[in-house]
């Protein structure tokens, strides 16, 4: 039995070592993506605490500050341009440039089509077992 647990231990460290180094990676990736919507939102809330009661130079100054960090850092412009898509995006979704009369419609449309088809190839499967028999 000793020698049954050894050889057992022995194939599952190495599992549970690299099932340990994947949780640590996974934990480090999602601390760094909260850490970067932390700080978008601590600068969002800073842009618009600035506009609401500071003066406008002090305004000009954060604005100035953000430019320049968007112009050096490719991880910060990357980081403006992703935080504001999911800022804009949902937003989209419920636009009024959609009506949703016509949006139903059209849905109701497709859901017809499809059960129309899939009788369609039911019809074509039962007629091809009826011709093999």
């Amino acid at each position: 039995m000793s020698i049954y647990k050894k050889a057992l231990m022995a194939f599952t460290f190495p599992v549970r070592a690299a099932w340990l180094l994947l949780q640590i990676a996974c934990f480090l990736l999602v601390s760094m993506a909260c850490i970067l919507v932390a700080a978008f939102a601590g600068y969002w809330i800073v842009l618009t605490f600035s506009y609401a009661f500071l003066p406008p130079e002090a305004t000009g100054r954060v604005w100035q500050w953000a430019t320049d960090l968007y112009a050096e850092s490719a991880w910060f412009r990357a980081g403006t341009i992703t935080s504001f898509l999911l800022l804009v995006l949902p937003i989209l979704r419920v636009w009024p440039g959609r009506d949703p009369v016509s949006e139903a419609a059209r849905t109701l449309e497709t859901v017809r089509l499809n059960e129309g088809l899939i009788a369609a190839r039911q019809q074509e499967e039962a007629r091809a077992k009826l011709r093999a028999r």
